[in-house]
């Protein structure tokens, strides 16, 4: 009934029913077990999870034994669960259970993107080395398929992250741009066998961004006081309170590359449609404040003038209705900064 769309509540009563009858029938280990995962992905329809991932573990021992690859794909339909009722060590490890019994498959893109989930769950969980460890292995995996640039570069981005997770200095900085640069490369060379691809181009455009806030990261951190610039010649220079900060020279580069790399990020929205409005919109916003902590408001409030031009001269039904009053708000802000 799942599968024909009927309603999840009239699919959760009919399994929960067979599996009342299989019992009596003593098939629990069998047709009882069936009913039940039935019964647990009616109710995850219905957007009860912690119904869903209860009954499941109970059937679990059972089912787990009707083949691999059943195995497997229950082991991810509880993952997925403990995931969205916020348990994500325990749904790590269900993961890497799953990717554990695939080893053996000639296709390894299935046991890639289980140690891919893995990795996210055990980031969430704030295991930041154990997630390195199975990014590390999706990668390699997914670079064995040489067929998952958007997969490889989502991967190398979030290993970016995490190194800057513990400190955010100039090494751990330039790993982290090292990584984004890589997904970069990666997904350039996906786009030159294939330039018109939109999820390609959304990647790249992604990764722009996320550079950007990196090395908006690096400033925010590591930006030397005027004060502390001041500081008399005799302050040892090498010493650590001062040689991790940024002048105020380097900081400046640093923002300019940011707006620069922001600038090309909404360029590429840009082309890519009212779908990606927001996520330019969110581009010309970072832009607008770093010109502002540049000292140059007014070119942050002319970009935004531009963009509520352009809404304006729109159809009204081709926008959504957020658009003109966020923009509109944002420049009045910059005009007051």
């Amino acid at each position: 009934m799942l599968r024909r769309g009927g309603p999840a509540q009239e699919a959760a009563a009919l399994a929960l029913a067979a599996a009342h009858w299989f019992d009596q029938a003593g098939l629990t280990a069998d047709g009882g077990a069936q009913a039940r995962l039935l019964l647990a992905r009616a109710y995850a329809r219905e957007d009860r999870a912690a119904e869903a991932a209860e009954v499941l573990q109970s059937a679990l021992p059972d089912l787990l034994e009707h083949g691999e690859q059943q195995a497997v794909s229950v082991r991810e339909f509880l993952g997925d669960l403990l995931r969205r009722l916020n348990e994500p060590r325990p749904a790590a490890e269900q993961y890497l259970l799953a990717a554990e019994l695939t080893k053996g498959w000639e296709d390894p893109r299935p046991q890639a993107g289980f140690a891919q989930s893995a990795a996210d769950a055990l980031s969430d969980a704030g295991l930041p080395a154990e997630a390195i460890a199975a990014y590390e292995r999706a990668l390699e995996l997914h670079r064995l398929t040489g067929e998952a640039p958007v997969a490889e570069v989502r991967v190398l981005r979030s290993l970016a992250w995490l190194g800057l997770r513990e400190e955010v200095d100039a090494a751990t900085v330039e790993q982290a741009r090292g990584r984004m640069d890589e997904a970069a490369r990666v997904l350039e060379a996906a786009l030159a066998a294939d330039p018109g691809a939109p999820e390609l181009r959304s990647e790249l455009a992604q990764t722009w961004h996320q550079l950007a806030q990196v090395l908006d990261r690096h400033v925010s951190t590591n930006e030397a006081a005027p004060e502390d610039e001041a500081r008399d010649d005799a302050v040892d220079a090498a010493s650590p309170v001062t040689a991790a900060r940024l002048g105020r020279a380097e900081a400046d580069a640093l923002r300019l590359e940011e707006i620069e790399l922001w600038d090309r990020a909404a360029r590429a929205y840009a082309e890519l449609g009212p779908d990606h409005l927001r996520d330019r919109f969110q581009c010309l916003n970072n832009a607008a404040w770093t010109e502002q902590e540049r000292g140059d408001a007014k070119a942050g409030a002319a970009r935004v003038a531009a963009l509520i031009d352009e809404v304006r001269a729109r159809p009204e039904e081709e926008l959504p209705d957020w658009l003109l009053p966020s923009a509109e708000r944002l420049f009045e802000q910059l005009n007051g900064a």
